[in-house]
């Protein structure tokens, strides 16, 4: 089965595995939880799985036991649920919790990537593998309920500066003290006048950008932006610019 259609009320896994048409599979232990005691399905029905490759495959579940879940691989559909214009977010790190919320409504809005960035005010210097882990869990939730083809990447730490160089396309600069600018004039008519493909976004941490960072970026020829005439937290400041951009580019 072949379409650009997908309804989206079906249930869908991420499944970092290969897939074909008619092939037999068996399910990873994660989803073989969620699929016996959560959903609590049977032999017979479906489920759809994906793994990046911008297709939806429906399983048909043949042996379900609380440990074990066989399936086949009865059809496959089509879809790209990704943006045409790649989000690269580069997010200053900030307190755990808010950290969560800006992964989990970044990916949803369809950012490619977050980079953690290092800037002079963070009061958070690193977080561990298992924060990684839930982040990444977290990641991967949020990309089955929001009907993404792709898993967002989390990238590692990086610091100010070399982000500034890392960043690549239109590199959006998010400055609390710019009167000029705001992100709205970065509309449809902008973005393919200068045939945009790639944004990076900067967003700083709660006691926002020192004043050497301002200059750095402008040093390095970012546009600068203001969001409004209220400072925002930067969980808001992140989840408000990177909205503003997907409106102009959907």
């Amino acid at each position: 089965m072949k379409t650009n259609q997908l309804i989206h009320n079906q249930l869908r896994f991420y499944c970092d595995i290969n897939l074909d048409l008619d092939q037999n599979i068996e399910l990873p232990k994660n989803i073989v939880h969620q699929v016996f005691r959560v959903l609590k399905k049977r032999v017979g029905d479906h489920i759809y799985l994906f793994n990046g490759s911008n297709k939806e495959y429906k399983i048909e579940l043949c042996e379900v036991t609380k440990s074990n879940i066989t399936g086949y691989v009865d059809q496959y559909i089509d879809y790209n649920g990704e943006l045409d214009t790649n989000i690269y977010l580069y997010q200053s790190l900030v307190e755990h919790t808010r950290m969560e919320l800006i992964i989990q409504k970044c990916t949803e809005l369809g950012v490619k990537n977050i980079y953690p960035v290092i800037s002079n005010k963070c009061k958070i210097k690193s977080f561990s593998e298992s924060k990684r882990e839930r982040w990444n869990n977290i990641i991967k939730e949020s990309s089955e309920q929001s009907f993404r083809s792709k898993i967002m990447k989390l990238d590692n730490i990086i610091n100010f500066k070399d982000a500034c160089i890392n960043a690549i396309g239109l590199k959006i600069f998010c400055n609390e003290y710019e009167t000029d600018f705001h992100l709205n004039k970065i509309n449809t008519s902008y973005l393919k006048e200068n045939n945009i493909s790639d944004i990076s976004i900067f967003v700083g941490p709660v006691s926002g950008y020192d004043q050497s960072e301002i200059l750095h970026a402008q040093e390095k020829d970012m546009i600068s932006v203001s969001l409004g005439k209220r400072v925002l937290r930067t969980e808001t400041a992140a989840i408000a610019s990177v909205s503003n951009i997907v409106n102009q580019i959907s």
